[in-house]
């Protein structure tokens, strides 16, 4: 990182730490300040409201027991009651009907005795659409404001019941119905909550749920003991991601009544003075990030243009130029100066003891050719004598070939002459079975002859002899197949082993016949051969080399794995998996020491030198898995416990 980036990284840093712990404290200060002015705004406007409708139902809910005081109508109603005269009645009537006429909003109002009776009636409620009671109006003594309807047309009724009183007696119920639709109107007046706010009354029915007094709509969402709650500013981050909520809703329990007053102020009305305050804040933060930007490059630049300059005159020295002017100037900081200097005397020191090497150079190099000359003599006649022993090491590596393959034939014919004598041996006790059988025939027929020429010849004896005869010649014909087949699965082992050409063949049925091949030397042990291996698998491959591989693993199980009257297995497994085909030869015979593994495949390496082991069998094995096979081979063993001997082949060669 140059200095001219760091010395701007620090500058920047310094300011915008600066800047961003003043803009937190004005942040702070004012947060208080401006959430306390807020809620001051909005507790003024709802308790404007409240005012309103606490003024409504006051002026409202005064008609009733205007009318229900009057000394002249608790009278008359009385005696009317009592003697049901004509005259009170029209008096009742008469004043009720002043009422009526000097209220405007009196729409119909009813007396009752204080049994129920009807006594008089004036006015009429038409075209009532919806009605909400507030109280249970069958109660007895339930007055004042009871009931909410609402006509068709729009206009919004009140009414209310108040108890006569006379002699300190109830004498009778009025009741009285208003049409309070200009108070409604007077609630709704939404002035001062912006283009967008608006205000809404709700009261409480008889069914403890709350209404709203315009529309007389059931809501849920009104708590019954209502407090204004406190608003604070949701900062100017909303405004310019558009989350903010839309409205701020504060709800208000007017005390001693059950009416709320609801307040809906459009937010972005109520913040937008403080939007634009932060606005203005977050403006002046930019302007003064970008002029402390600029600040800060001018001084970066004068810090760093003198080391530039200076950088690059060290350059044009570095570079081998001479003369070079190390210059400065007077305004540069004295660093600077006293770095030039300094730079200055250190090229004219390197000038001069570049000089001196020159000289040097000159002289070693004269020296270094007279040395080359004689090099490239001692070179010539070392490369001659590298030839000719390259050509001698040639040679010893050509007969060294030639006498692996002589001893890699010798060892197969060695193999080979190993299965003659065994096979050799199993097929002489069926030659002998027959030799003996054709003796017996012979001795038979001999004497069948001298009976029959001393006339002693009898049917019974006659028919003996071809009893005996036929069992003779079913033994002989078995003893003599077994020997056609091992002469016959020997000869095609044996040829295969001296033939490398491919050739598709079971699995199964030809290491039954490499078995066969090396039965004769296990059959002297007690060491049995198994064969587990499905029927269905076939390969491409080279029958002499995998008949040659499986013979010297079997043999070698045989003569290294166990000792002279040991008992135990040997068992070949097979598997195929797409693709490739697996062989594993196992034996619980005495294992390889672990420090043997390792060279188990090398040639020469034999456990039984003394013995007439040559230490290439397993060496054969392997360069034919590898090579003919295009396989693999691996032993795993562990001494005390036997081993194994894993070789995977493909099912067809890759040049086939």
């Amino acid at each position: 990182m140059s200095i001219f980036t760091r010395t701007l990284i620090l500058v920047m840093g310094t300011a915008l730490a600066a800047l961003i712990i003043l803009i937190f404290l004005t942040v702070n200060f004012s947060k208080s300040y401006i959430n306390e002015n807020l809620n001051e705004r909005l507790d003024s406007l709802v308790r404007g409201q409240e005012i309103k409708v606490e003024q409504a139902l006051d002026g409202l809910l005064e008609i009733g027991p205007s009318i229900s005081d009057n000394s002249l109508l608790s009278s008359i109603i009385t005696n009317y009651v009592a003697s049901n005269k004509p005259k009170d009645f029209v008096a009742i009537r008469q004043i009720l009907n002043d009422y009526m006429a000097s209220s405007s909003v009196l729409v119909k109002i009813e007396a009752f005795s204080a049994n129920g009776s009807l006594l008089a009636s004036l006015g009429e409620l038409n075209d009532i659409s919806k009605s909400i009671n507030l109280i249970n109006e069958n109660e007895p003594n339930q007055y004042s404001f009871f009931k909410i309807s609402k006509t068709k047309i729009g206009k919004t009724y009140i009414h209310t019941a108040e108890p006569i009183i006379y002699d300190g007696k109830l004498q009778g119920v009025l009741k009285i119905v208003l049409d309070v639709t200009s108070f409604i109107e007077t609630f709704y007046d939404n002035t001062g909550f912006g283009e967008k706010g608006s205000s809404q009354v709700f009261v409480i029915n008889s069914s403890n749920q709350w209404v709203e007094l315009k529309d007389l709509k059931l809501v849920a969402d009104i708590n019954p003991k209502v407090t204004i709650k406190k608003v604070s500013y949701d900062g100017f981050l909303n405004s310019f991601l558009a989350q903010r909520l839309p409205f701020i809703t504060i709800d208000k329990l007017i005390p001693g009544r059950k009416v709320a007053v609801e307040v809906n102020i459009n937010s972005n009305e109520v913040f937008s003075a403080i939007d634009q305050f932060y606005k203005q804040l977050f403006t002046a933060f930019v302007l003064v990030l970008i002029a402390t930007l600029l600040i800060g490059m001018w001084f970066s630049k004068q810090i760093t243009n003198p080391i530039t300059v200076l950088n690059k005159k060290v350059g044009e020295v570095a570079e081998g130029q001479k003369g070079v002017e190390i210059e400065f100037k007077d305004r540069d900081p004295t660093e600077i100066v006293t770095l030039s200097v300094n730079i200055r005397k250190m090229a004219q020191s390197l000038w001069r003891m570049n000089e001196d090497l020159e000289g040097i150079v000159e002289e070693r190099t004269a020296q270094l050719k007279r040395l080359t000359e004689n090099l490239e003599l001692a070179v010539d006649e070392r490369t001659r004598e590298f030839q000719e022993a390259n050509t001698q090491l040639l040679g010893a590596l050509e007969d060294l070939h030639d006498a692996k393959n002589e001893l890699v034939k010798a060892e197969k014919m060695a193999s080979l002459g190993e299965l003659v004598a065994g096979v050799a041996h199993e097929i002489n006790t069926p030659l002998g079975v027959a030799v003996t059988g054709v003796s017996q025939a012979i001795s038979q027929l001999n004497t069948l002859e001298t009976h029959k020429n001393s006339g002693s010849l009898t049917a019974s004896g006659f028919d003996q002899y071809i009893l005996d005869n036929r069992n003779l010649l079913i033994l002989m014909t078995e003893q003599l197949n077994v020997a056609s087949t091992l002469i016959k699965n020997f000869k095609e082992v044996a040829v295969d082993q001296n033939n490398f050409d491919v050739r598709e063949l079971n699995l199964h049925d030809y290491l039954n016949k490499v078995f066969d091949t090396v039965k004769p030397k296990y059959k002297p042990t007690n060491i049995q051969l198994k064969l587990t291996c499905p029927q269905g698998i076939n390969v491409s491959t080279r029958p002499g080399a995998f008949s040659q591989v499986i013979s010297n693993l079997l043999i070698n199980a045989l003569i290294h794995g166990y000792e002279k009257n040991d008992s135990g297995v040997v068992n070949v497994i097979c598997s195929n998996d797409n693709d490739s085909v697996t062989i594993s030869i196992e034996d619980d015979g005495v294992g390889i020491a672990e420090g043997n593994i390792e060279k188990i495949f090398d040639p020469f390496y034999t456990t039984k030198r003394g013995q007439g082991g040559s230490g290439l069998g397993l060496s054969i094995v392997f360069n034919i898995v590898t090579e003919a096979l295009q396989g693999k081979i691996e032993v795993k063993s562990e001494l005390g416990k036997g081993s194994q001997f894993i070789i995977e082949i493909p099912t067809r060669l890759k040049d086939q």
